[in-house]
């Protein structure tokens, strides 16, 4: 699946990027941001740790400038590991520039985007239920087997989620000009690419990612109806039922 980002901007016309995904443009969290993410956090660790032995009993005030001393060793192991999750809380650390009505709008595009891609791929779904913002929520399994435990997954299998999970930040593109909410569909794509039965390194991963990104634009642009009326089935909080009637054009 060697995709490019020029190809995909090509064959889009333009609207999915790198920039337009959220994962290349003036809204990603440069090298900077990381340094000074780790400098803030070992200063605020410090002077914690400081305070803690001056002002608290002794034993106390040791123990916690005990941990206050962990804190900037653990932000760097997982920074190290899966810096993703530090990009994630950096993000989101920034505020969002939304008004709560276009927030809302956002929200239910992008899991309408996983919902059409994910039930037309075949996959079975998992969960579906209404978030803290009152937005329902979809989530699919990996394999028509379920959860597929105690198993490898096929590079079919991979395609298809590669599909889904890009799907989400593909419909804020369409609609917003960029993506906002794609950060947890990459790190569950990144858990899941790491039980695939073939070995899926580095270079593959980003063409599966990019496939999967003009995979689902093609597929939402291809059922453009069929979104726009699950959005709004989404928007009125319908059933998993109600929702896959309304793919299926029988709603």
């Amino acid at each position: 699946y060697p995709v490019s980002l020029n190809f995909l901007e090509q064959r889009t016309d333009g609207k999915i990027t790198a920039e337009t995904l959220g994962i290349g443009g003036k809204g990603d969290v440069s090298l900077d941001d990381f340094k000074y993410a780790t400098l803030y956090v070992t200063l605020g660790s410090s002077v914690a740790g400081v305070a803690a032995l001056a002002f608290l009993p002794e034993n106390v005030g040791a123990t916690f400038c005990y941990f206050a001393a962990l804190i900037p060793i653990l932000f760097l192991a997982v920074g190290s590991t899966t810096p993703a999750i530090i990009a994630g809380a950096i993000v989101s650390l920034r505020g969002n520039s939304d008004d709560k009505s276009e927030q809302e709008d956002r929200v239910c595009r992008h899991e309408a985007g996983h919902f059409l891609t994910g039930y037309l791929c075949g996959l079975p779904i998992k969960s579906y239920e209404i978030n803290d913002e009152g937005i329902p929520c979809v989530e699919f399994y990996p394999s028509t087997d379920g959860d597929a435990m105690g198993r490898e997954l096929s590079s079919e299998e991979i395609a298809a989620l590669s599909v889904v999970a890009m799907s989400g930040s593909v419909a804020e593109a369409l609609n917003f000009g960029e993506a906002k909410g794609g950060e947890n569909d990459l790190l569950q794509l990144d858990s899941l690419m790491r039980r695939s039965k073939d070995f899926v390194g580095a270079q593959k991963q980003q063409d599966l990612t990019r496939w999967g990104a003009l995979a689902s634009y093609n597929l939402l642009i291809g059922n453009k109806d069929k979104y726009e009326r699950l959005v709004e089935a989404f928007r009125a909080k319908k059933s998993v039922a109600e929702c896959i009637a309304t793919v299926e054009g029988t709603n």
